[in-house]
């Protein structure tokens, strides 16, 4: 047996893991190590698909399995943080709750929503030819680690406030994620600098980001920044392909 073709779908199988506990730590109201499996599963995620291109192995069941772990990982699990999330922020306002056997509707709805969009998002990508070298729309993951960090940095937002700004940013993500604005994929085919400039500019940032953000103790905030590169890298390779 080639235990090479398999290595690709064992690390996609650590996404799903880490999809799963991070589902589970939702239940349990503990967003934070629930956002800490979700950045795994996307550390997971990424390496499958370098792993599938380094090794020559990439096969039909190893996408599948892949879109199927991304479903879990960057779907239900970070639905289920922002409906667990916002259940808690009904409870201590006096905004309607709208509750039926103890599911508070307005969150429900609105994280159900969020999984069918991520669904459609990956089974576009799974059929669309042209996102070989880029995306079209916001992918999956960039999407859950936007919503992953609500939880973390808006302690002292007030409750409605937050409330609102949470579903506006969980429309916004669905509208972005599904349409076809061709945004920057992080895929690297070879380690060239010249075919991966953009690429690694945007690595170079997060990096440097993240390092800012944690000695200031905000790390949970470094997502703005973030999405905030990869949205102007994007733009930039996209004016330099054409």
């Amino acid at each position: 047996m080639d235990i090479k073709k398999h290595i690709p779908n064992a690390i996609t199988l650590g996404n799903l893991t880490c999809g799963s506990i991070a589902v589970l730590l939702a239940a349990q109201w503990q967003f934070h190590y629930a956002a800490l499996m979700v950045v795994s599963a996307a550390v997971f995620d990424f390496f499958d698909g370098f792993a599938a291109r380094m090794l020559h192995t990439k096969s039909d069941i190893g996408k599948e399995l892949d879109s199927l772990c991304d479903m879990v990982s960057f779907g239900l699990a970070p639905g289920l943080i922002m409906y667990y999330f916002l259940s808690r922020t009904t409870l201590l306002t006096d905004m309607p709750l709208y509750e039926i056997s103890n599911i508070n509707i307005i969150p429900a709805v609105c994280s159900i929503v969020y999984c069918c969009c991520v669904a459609v998002r990956l089974a576009k990508f799974n059929l669309d030819t042209r996102q070989t070298e880029q995306f079209l729309g916001l992918p999956s993951p960039a999407a859950a680690f936007v919503l992953i960090s609500i939880p973390l940095w808006s302690r002292s937002i007030p409750n409605q406030t937050l409330f609102i700004v949470s579903i506006s940013i969980m429309v916004l993500l669905c509208i972005a994620m599904l349409c076809e604005y061709p945004l920057l994929s992080l895929k690297f085919h070879n380690f060239s600098f010249k075919n991966n400039s953009a690429r690694y500019a945007f690595i170079i940032c997060c990096i440097a980001v993240i390092i800012v953000f944690a000695i200031k103790k905000i790390l949970p905030l470094a997502i703005i920044p973030v999405m905030f590169f990869y949205i102007i890298l994007s733009i930039i390779d996209n004016h330099k392909t054409k």
